[in-house]
């Protein structure tokens, strides 16, 4: 299996839950939210992956996620109940500083995972670990409060 499509089955759980919240935010182009340059700025890639579309998808009415070579970004809806689901896979770490709140999740060493609850929406960014995950966190972090920014 690729690394999208392992990205993509590891949130799949958690869209489901997300798409069955009540709350509807207004739907969002994720790409359009940051430049593709910052998002290379805080999680760089080799400049031959420049010459790939950067692909956005929506999701139900309301959401919409854009792939990147290093990192999946997606804003949805926000839903407690997605928070939830994700603990029974595992522990998150509660991280301050980022959104309205936010949570880290180290995804057996090949992922950093980051949920944040903006207003009524959730963003979720995947990064591709790699095994340094002491370096990918924090560049995570940074990316997701640019992100935070841009949704406010």
């Amino acid at each position: 299996m690729n690394s999208r499509s392992t990205r993509l089955a590891a949130v799949a759980a958690f869209v489901a839950a997300l798409l069955a919240s009540p709350v509807w935010a207004q739907g969002i182009e994720v790409c359009k939210l940051v430049p593709k340059e910052e998002v290379k700025r805080h999680l760089p890639w080799s400049d031959a992956l420049d010459q790939l579309p950067i692909e956005e998808e929506a999701i139900g009415t309301s959401g919409s996620s854009c792939n990147y070579a290093t990192v999946f970004v997606q804003v949805l809806p926000f839903s407690q109940g997605s928070i939830d689901a994700l603990r029974k896979e595992g522990p998150l770490e509660t991280t301050s500083g980022v959104g309205d709140e936010a949570y880290f999740r180290n995804n057996k060493n090949r992922y950093a995972e980051l949920m944040v609850k903006v207003g009524s929406r959730m963003l979720t960014l995947q990064a591709d670990g790699e095994g340094k995950m002491d370096t990918v966190k924090p560049k995570v972090i940074e990316l997701a409060k640019v992100y935070v920014e841009a949704l406010r």
